[in-house]
């Protein structure tokens, strides 16, 4: 199960990084092993070290831009991208272990944010997808069903079919916080900050936002859910979304979740619009 309040590694880009561990590390201390192997692979996309690159990469990696193009390992290493944050520019660092086998590193420069999930293979640590996102104009957004809305897909129905008791698990709770304001906030830990092109939102600024429309009467269904896979590690998990927008162009969503007391919680959340659409 994991950590009820999980911790963060904190660190300036600009910062030499090393770490010597004389035994294997327990799952509280992933996120200090994963933290200079993360500026190691910032490192190999600035030099377009492909043959580094090949060795991290998970074979399943997947890449979603800024402008929100979804990139595979092949494209990747066919033609590679500069990270949306450069490194030396004193952009602020966190690692944050969630459950025993993923460790999500977050790099934050002004409006730009980049999400970086890595995952325990066997006994190794891969790069199994990045989310990159910069902050257009502020959109609020309740990030649920409101006002007696109709709700099918996706609080009832999806066009999914999870291959593991745990995917199913993730869905359902996924489709729990969409479906009204009590249940979303039950399924949305404290610490969970969006990060999406129409702004960064906490918990409590969300909420606000919901009572804000609840008062005004305002309907509002949750987008519905075009495509998604998941990735299971146990006590944790990756979700990637495909999903339109009521109002304005579809999304990919990159969502981790990590077993809380029994309750699948979306510790976080990336939403990074599809420019060209």
């Amino acid at each position: 199960m994991g950590r009820t309040a999980p911790g963060f590694v904190r660190l300036c880009l600009c910062a030499a990084l090393v770490i010597t561990a004389a035994a294997a590390p327990g799952a509280a201390e992933n996120d200090q092993v994963v933290l200079p192997m993360d500026a190691r692979l910032v490192a190999a996309l600035e030099k377009g070290d492909r043959a580094s690159l090949d060795q991290v990469l998970d074979p399943e990696f997947h890449w979603v831009t800024p402008a929100g193009v979804l990139r595979a390992k092949s494209s990747i290493l066919a033609v590679t991208p500069k990270p949306a944050i450069a490194s030396g520019s004193g952009a602020e660092v966190t690692a944050r272990a969630l459950g025993s086998q993923i460790v999500v590193v977050q790099h934050h420069s002004g409006k730009t944010h980049a999400m970086h999930v890595w995952v325990k293979r066997g006994a190794d640590w891969r790069l199994l997808h990045i989310n990159e996102v910069t902050e257009g104009p502020r959109v609020v957004y309740a990030g649920t069903t409101l006002g007696g809305a109709e709700c099918i897909n996706p609080c009832k129905v999806v066009p999914f079919v999870p291959a593991t008791p745990n995917e199913k698990a993730v869905m359902e709770s996924w489709q729990a916080q969409q479906s009204g304001p009590a249940e979303w906030a039950s399924h949305i830990p404290e610490d969970n900050v969006a990060r999406t092109s129409n702004g960064t939102y906490t918990k409590a600024d969300r909420i606000a936002v919901q009572q804000e429309q609840t008062r005004a009467g305002t309907k509002a269904a949750a987008g519905p859910l075009t495509w998604a896979r998941i990735w299971d590690f146990g006590d944790s998990a990756l979700m990637l979304a495909l999903q339109p927008r009521a109002v304005g162009k579809p999304f990919w969503g990159s969502r981790v979740f990590e077993l809380r007391n029994g309750v699948w919680m979306m510790a976080e959340s990336y939403q990074t619009t599809i420019q060209d659409f």
